[in-house]
């Protein structure tokens, strides 16, 4: 299946807004310009052997091309130079074909008169002799070849240079850049949406798990922050969009991503974490965190056979043409539609604003024990929070340096280094497990004192 028909299919099947599928590349159409294109380099002698087998240094010239840096698009102006010896006339480029070079002949460098009309140049440099008129004289210049001019940088020493205008080339251009600036207000519109829905969603999760004041400084937890932080735990654990991990960091592609996606899915159906919502309001929440998920899946795609489709058509379009277009877009990568990802984006966005507004255990484990590092201590050499059990048992294996950053600071630590904002912060959001870790602290400092034997269960009673 060609390429042109799977785009087309994507298009129309894939579910996509009818405002995007009409702002989508004309893949077909652009292709169908390409002929032109090779049309009329064929009418000015560059054939296919031609073309193939010019040098690097024949095709484009900057001139004018491109707006300012900080411009969010740049105007290829696609342009063709043939380089002739000042004083003789003869061509530098050994690349053209006779057919070529027979055309190119009839044009003088200075202001010359060709069949009765005057081709206009950029040079007026005087003295010199004048280019030898080649024997051969026709009655008229070829359309194309009507007017002609030389770039205002043509400093080489010796070497004129002669401008070609292509015309096809020109609609080319004309057609494929109004859909460039399109795909990128598409994308910074739905960026602006998915952006106000993701706050929006942050703020109702936020008011859904956040601890209320009870009394005496208390917090209590609300009935579904247990199963939003298992939900989110386990979507961060799935890297939908974004992977940090070492053998697969950055952006995912969109088959990626949807796998991805779908084992998410998967895994909430398998361990029933929805149904353990207890309100209308987070199940609600939940809806509307799936559907994010689901349009930036959808804006990814979008992007990426638009990208693809931009990629090939100037491909094909080098390849029939020489012309270097495909190097010039791909000068835009700091800027137009494709130059960031929205995946990337909105998946920072998503972690920003909803997903690390549950805080998550695993932010607070002691790097020793890889529990809740309760009663935390910070050694003072790094940001590390060690569990005050942990950082007492150190001190008895004479161990010294920071098991993190290796500095000699464990001998010094005592009970001025627990970190009471963090203590605080752990009651607030994490009371069930500092419960827990509470119990085990005490456990172990009664075994320290009294043995092992002091916390056996059975006993007997005479």
């Amino acid at each position: 299946m060609k390429y042109g028909h799977e785009y087309d299919q994507a298009l129309a099947t894939e579910g996509f807004p009818a405002e995007w599928v009409s702002s989508a590349i004309s893949y077909r159409q652009l292709k169908k310009s390409i002929k032109r294109v090779r049309q009329e380099l064929l009418d000015l002698g560059l054939n296919p052997d031609t073309l193939k087998n010019l040098p690097k240094s024949f095709g484009t010239r900057p001139l004018d091309g491109a707006k300012d840096s900080n411009s969010a698009s740049k105007r290829f102006v696609p342009e063709l130079w043939v380089a002739l010896d000042d004083q003789s006339g003869q061509f530098l480029d050994a690349g053209l074909t006779d057919e070529t070079k027979n055309f190119l002949r009839h044009i003088k460098l200075r202001r010359p008169s060709v069949g009765g009309r005057t081709i206009s140049t950029t040079s007026d440099s005087d003295g010199g002799p004048e280019p030898t008129t080649p024997d051969s004289e026709v009655d008229e210049v070829p359309a194309c070849l009507e007017h002609v001019r030389l770039p205002s940088d043509a400093s080489e020493a010796g070497v004129r240079w002669i401008q070609i205008p292509l015309s096809t080339v020109t609609s080319f251009f004309d057609s494929l850049d109004p859909k460039l600036a399109e795909l990128d207000r598409i994308q910074e519109a739905e960026e602006a949406r998915l952006g106000a829905l993701i706050v929006a969603l942050g703020q109702a999760v936020w008011e859904l798990t956040e601890p209320t004041e009870g009394r005496h400084g208390k917090f209590k937890p609300k009935t579904d922050v247990e199963t939003w932080r298992n939900i989110f735990a386990l979507y961060l654990d799935s890297t939908v969009f974004f992977s940090s991990h070492e053998q697969d960091s950055g952006s995912r592609k969109y088959l990626e991503a949807k796998s991805h996606l779908q084992k998410f899915s998967d895994t909430l159906v398998k361990e029933g974490m929805v149904k353990h919502f207890k309100t209308s309001q987070s199940k609600a929440a939940f809806d509307s965190f799936v559907t994010i998920n689901l349009d930036i899946l959808q804006a990814m795609r979008f992007q990426e056979i638009n990208a693809e489709a931009v990629r090939k058509i100037l491909k094909k379009f080098d390849k029939r043409t020489r012309l270097g277009a495909a190097d010039v877009y791909q000068g835009q990568a700091t800027s137009g539609p494709f130059a960031k990802s929205i995946a990337k984006d909105m998946c920072q966005e998503l972690s920003s604003k909803i997903v690390n507004v549950v805080p998550q255990m695993d932010d607070w484990i002691c790097p020793v024990c890889y529990s809740l590092a309760w009663r935390p201590i910070r050694l003072g050499c790094c940001n590390s929070v060690y569990c005050i059990r942990c950082v007492i048992q150190l001190q008895r294996d004479n161990e010294a340096r920071c098991p993190m950053c290796r500095q000699p600071s464990v001998m010094a630590a005592n009970q001025e280094h627990i970190d009471p904002k963090t203590a605080a912060y752990l009651l607030k959001y994490f009371p069930k497990e500092v419960k827990e870790r509470q119990k085990a602290n005490e456990r172990a400092a009664g075994v320290d004192k009294y043995g092992e034997q002091f916390y056996k269960s059975n006993c007997s009673v005479m």
